[in-house]
């Protein structure tokens, strides 16, 4: 699970234009876009690693342990 430490250094760029039409603090996002498959993935990955859906965030090992079948 990446921790804050593992994001490398993050140049932020302001325009000087705003748009009022995009919310409420009139500024524009853009990379939160590629960030939204990112969750949705690793939890694909888990259930397919697994055979465990978890459909909750954060996935924590709790979650996995108490779905986990008996090893003889």
């Amino acid at each position: 699970m990446p921790v804050h430490a593992d994001i490398p250094h993050q140049e932020v760029i302001f325009l000087d234009e705003t748009d009022p039409r995009s919310s409420p603090m009139k500024a524009k996002g853009i990379g939160e876009l590629g960030l939204c498959g990112v969750s949705s993935a690793v939890a694909n990955a888990v259930h397919n690693a697994t055979g465990i859906r978890v459909r909750s965030y954060p996935i924590t090992l709790d979650k996995l342990i108490e779905d986990l079948p008996d090893v003889a």
